[in-house]
């Protein structure tokens, strides 16, 4: 048997899992389109979303919030009719909501399509008393009818030292050459959903709640082997599955923090630089192998412009085991350089920012540009092949060839902290720390790359965005209008870690201000940002305090006075 009849072999198998390799991206890349449909039909629903009880946390890679430990509980929603029992959600009255949507194809091919189904899962998370927080969504696409569901997992923070930080990712294929129950692949689905923690700094206390699904004579073994890797990271927790019959692996994973989380956006400045932990890209490996191997005249065509086949392979194998190693020791590196607790950021000691470089790719750089209001240059664009990733974009595989799974982190700091952290940094497994950007100051969030880095990106829209003054339409900040609140907190609120606790909750829902202790006992609360997140943070001030009450609250238009939130 030749290699294209083996690979018509593995076509016929992972269909019988639902699975139509030809026309699914792999990893990451089964996300719904972020920039062409998730954004846009977020903004579509952002009227919808202010008549709900529901909050939208702050774009981020994983939801943070205070705590010291959580529980997790899980649902499954019907896409087409999205139920919730009100009483139950109010009974449970969850931290956050962590949501999964898995949608086939059809349903996300435009903004107002994919906004049907998500507002009626809005709806049935905020049709409660109980404000939700919605702390991270994750939308992938089915290539099988009636292979859908929302997935709400609700998380429930318990203490005030720290915070949790949590996070849900799951993808369908990696590397179709290897088995449903692949070791390498479990691996890289489960360490995909533990990047975004570890990109946060957060390693300590690690829970992992499996995902997983596949047709009923592989869900067994996949069953056990994903239960059984989970297990040797963390503490697993068990969770219902969507027992759909369609290929399914990823997590939802929570650990603690018990430092302040790099989300000092407003503390970049011009001289920052930009850090990544490795090249990325890794996923054009694995969408140029089923292309090449779905047509022979692109298989002589790589071979004639690229590498030997053979050579592919093996450098493809070799990208699947750095995609399948835990970034553990890139998070460790990460949270020395973390304030403690309530202390300031200090831009010779601390890093500022991070993120995950894995779905987006390049454009995860565009994202923190919009976020921290300013203009970034990178000098350098260090994929895992550049040739591989050139082939992917001149033939038109992937759409943005630098994408990942389980990628590199970003890290935003001085040059000081930069230097450091490439010397720690350098001695973590497979790791090639470099610095391939500097911020050039305030500015309208965007991104300038080198020319030859759009050989990349075969999407002219794409290539428009990267350039364009805003990408995320507001989403990179706010979802509503900025407010003011001033709060005066009676009771026992003095010397009982009160105002830790509110510095805490203001942060994770990416707020600005300060909280006081007055002469007559009274803590005094000053908050910004938007409307909604500001109302639910009022809300739950005394929330954990039992000697705690809200008296005067005065709403006010935002002055955009404060920079952090602060303990006076």
């Amino acid at each position: 048997m030749n290699r294209l009849e083996r690979f018509k072999e593995r076509v016929k198998l992972y269909r019988e899992a639902g699975i139509a390799l030809e026309s699914l991206s792999l990893g990451c890349s089964v996300k719904v389109d972020l920039y062409n449909v998730l954004y846009p039909a977020l903004q579509l629903l952002r009227e919808e979303m202010y008549k709900l009880n529901l909050v939208i946390a702050p774009r981020e890679d994983a939801a943070i919030m205070p705590g010291a430990s959580a529980a997790l509980r899980r649902y499954f929603l019907d896409v087409e009719h999205p139920r919730l029992d009100p009483a139950e959600v109010e009974k449970l009255s969850p931290t956050v909501a962590i949501v999964l949507a898995q949608v086939y194809m059809g349903k996300a091919a435009a903004p107002d399509l994919f906004a049907k189904y998500v507002a009626g899962l809005y709806k049935a998370l905020g049709s409660s008393r109980h404000k939700v927080w919605l702390g991270k969504g994750h939308s992938i696409i089915s290539t099988k009818k009636g292979a859908e569901f929302f997935m709400v997992d609700f998380l429930k923070a318990e203490g005030q030292e720290g915070y949790i930080v949590a996070n849900n990712d799951t993808i369908q294929v990696i590397d179709p050459s290897e088995d449903f129950d692949s070791p390498l692949q479990i691996a890289v689905a489960v360490n995909n959903a533990l990047n975004d923690l570890f990109t946060k700094g957060a390693w300590k206390d690690i829970h992992i709640a499996p995902v997983y699904d596949a047709p009923p004579p592989f869900r067994g073994p996949l069953e056990a082997r994903v239960k059984s890797y989970a297990s040797s990271l963390g503490k697993l927790v068990e969770a219902p599955q969507p027992e759909m019959g369609y290929l399914l692996l990823g997590a939802t994973a929570y650990a603690r923090l018990d430092r302040e989380p790099p989300l000092f956006y407003d503390k970049i400045r011009e001289g920052f630089v930009v850090v990544v932990t490795r090249p990325f890209g890794e996923l054009a490996y694995f969408t140029t192998y089923v292309a090449v191997h779905t047509d022979e005249t692109l298989m002589k065509k790589f071979e004639e412009e690229v590498m030997p086949i053979e050579q592919f392979e093996a450098e493809k194998r070799r990208a699947l085991e750095i995609m399948a190693t835990p970034n553990l020791e890139a998070a460790k590196a990460i949270y020395q350089y973390l304030p403690d607790l309530g202390e300031r950021f200090d831009p010779e000691a601390h890093i500022a920012a991070t993120i995950d470089v894995s779905g987006p790719g390049i454009f995860v750089f565009k994202e923190v540009a919009e976020r921290a209001g300013v203009d970034i240059r990178l000098f350098d664009v260090p994929l895992m092949s550049s040739a591989v990733s050139k082939f992917a974009a001149d033939n038109y595989i992937m759409p943005d060839a630098t994408a990942g799974t389980n990628g590199a982190i970003a890290i935003f700091a001085s040059r000081k902290v930069a230097e450091e952290l490439v010397e720690k940094l350098s001695k973590a497994p497979h790791a090639k720390p470099a610095v391939i950007g500097v911020v050039e100051g305030k500015g309208e969030g965007r991104l300038i790359v080198p020319e030859w880095a759009l050989q990349y990106i075969s999407s002219k829209k794409l290539r428009e965005k990267l350039g364009a003054a805003s990408v995320l339409g507001g989403l990179a900040r706010v979802v509503g209008r900025p407010i003011r609140a001033v709060a005066y907190v009676e009771g026992a609120v003095q010397g009982v870690g009160f105002r830790p606790m509110a510095r805490a909750r203001a942060k994770a829902l990416g707020l600005l201000g300060y909280a006081k202790n007055l002469p007559d006992g009274r803590v005094e609360v000053v908050v910004e940002g938007d409307e909604e997140r500001v109302r639910k943070y009022v809300e739950e001030l005394c929330k954990g305090f039992e000697n705690c009450r809200v008296g005067q609250v005065i709403y006010a238009e935002a002055r955009g006075e404060f920079s952090d939130f602060s303990i006076l």
